[in-house]
């Protein structure tokens, strides 16, 4: 007959080696350091950050079109950050969706601001 522990050892084995320990996506946030005199001079963009839109310097835009509207300014309109203000209705997975959107351009100085 088998004792109680080992048979509770066992199953404890059985579900720490079933169970995966992965992350799904990693968001880095930094502080916003210091300019320098030499940096070149900001153009900003505003993205607004709500529960039921997104909107682009007052223009509303879908997530997939939002990505292909920042690509379109940063070459015409030379703007190298993004101001994103986050409003009290949006949740935290939809900011992580907006952070994966723009860290797809990595020359963009991204500011989060409430």
């Amino acid at each position: 007959m088998t004792s109680l522990i080992d048979v509770i050892f066992l199953l404890l084995l059985f579900f720490m080696l079933s169970s995966t320990f992965s992350r799904f996506a990693d968001v880095e946030l930094g502080a916003a350091g210091g300019s320098s005199s030499s940096a070149q001079k900001s153009v900003p963009a505003f993205v607004k950050l709500s529960g039921e839109r997104v909107l682009l310097n007052g223009i509303q835009f879908t997530h997939q079109a939002l990505a292909t509207e920042i690509e379109r300014l940063k070459a015409s309109a030379h703007i190298n950050a993004i101001i994103v203000s986050v409003d009290d209705s949006a949740n935290a997975q939809q900011l992580v969706d907006m952070l994966l959107i723009l860290r797809k351009s990595p020359d963009l100085n991204v500011q989060i601001v409430r």
